[in-house]
């Protein structure tokens, strides 16, 4: 019996709405959880490791239900691009910093010591190293975010696709980045994980403003950078570079972040990105979806 993915386009749109919004609170509060509790500090620091692989693994989970943005910061870019409609993309936000604010209450139940309300001391907070100033961690921040969301834009949205090495490669930027800028800020670059341990043990409100602040700009940087690249479905966007025309889908392939239509009554369906293909053009999924995010 076929599952709900593969119910024929435009049918039960609701329904995959529903499931999408749960996938990316899921996500991302199994994804906050598991980089959370990696070890950072000792002779092996294995917050790279951790963060990278846990993203590529959650991403993995949620690409062919809600496309796997796990980050208000990539939600956000692809919604300047016009590859998100604005209330979904609002939703997607909300649910990310829903499941950030989960996952960093099941790391306070779980890691002997952590409690709600702990102050800075607590499990997953970020704040700068030593000698880092505000400047320098809008700069780290900002740029880190950038590379992410640009490796999502070149995976998953532009033509060709990298199919089902995109998860790959977007853990692989995470690990990269982690490994640069863990030192002097943590590396973030995610606005719902910098703010559920804020949220949740009340840390480091001084700083966490500027991270969030960062990472969206870094984001939208990285989506109006990859616009004249790709492809946009922003009419403004559009006017202003001239050049740019809306991704073309010439073989009926799903790649990027695509609207789906729906029965009447029914809302929008957002697709996932990464669209894996066989050898002669067809989809891994069975539902006129593409795989990964």
């Amino acid at each position: 019996m076929p599952g709900l993915l593969q119910s024929p386009e435009g049918n039960f749109g609701s329904a995959k709405v529903i499931y999408a919004l749960v996938a990316e609170f899921l996500g991302t509060m199994l994804f906050t959880f598991a980089g959370t509790t990696t070890p950072a500090s000792g002779i092996s620091n294995w917050a790279p490791w951790g963060n990278g692989m846990s993203l590529a693994v959650m991403v993995f989970i949620t690409a062919n239900i809600s496309g796997g943005h796990l980050n208000p910061a990539v939600t956000l870019a692809t919604m300047f691009t016009g590859h998100m409609k604005f209330t979904r993309g609002l939703a997607y936000m909300f649910l990310q910093l829903c499941g950030a604010c989960f996952g960093i209450l099941m790391a306070a139940g779980l890691v002997p010591g952590a409690s709600v309300g702990m102050g800075n001391s607590g499990t997953g907070c970020f704040t700068t190293g030593q000698n880092v100033t505000l400047g320098m961690l809008f700069g780290w921040e900002t740029v880190m975010t950038f590379v992410l969301v640009s490796v999502v834009y070149a995976v998953a949205i532009g033509e060709p696709s990298f199919g089902i090495m995109g998860p790959f490669a977007v853990g692989l930027a995470l690990f990269a980045m982690v490994f640069a800028g863990s030192q002097y800020t943590g590396t973030a670059i995610n606005p719902a994980r910098a703010l559920g341990p804020a949220i949740v043990f009340h840390c480091h409100w001084n700083k966490v403003w500027l991270y969030v602040i960062a990472e969206f700009v870094g984001g939208v940087a990285a989506g109006l950078m990859a616009g004249p690249l790709y492809g946009t479905h922003a009419p403004w966007l559009a006017k202003i570079l001239p050049w740019v025309k809306p991704t073309e889908h010439g073989d009926g392939d799903d790649n990027g972040l695509e609207n789906q239509t729906s029965n009447v009554g029914e809302t929008e369906m957002q697709a996932p990105l990464y669209a894996a293909k066989q050898s002669k053009g067809t989809k891994l999924t069975a539902d006129g979806a593409s795989t990964m995010v």
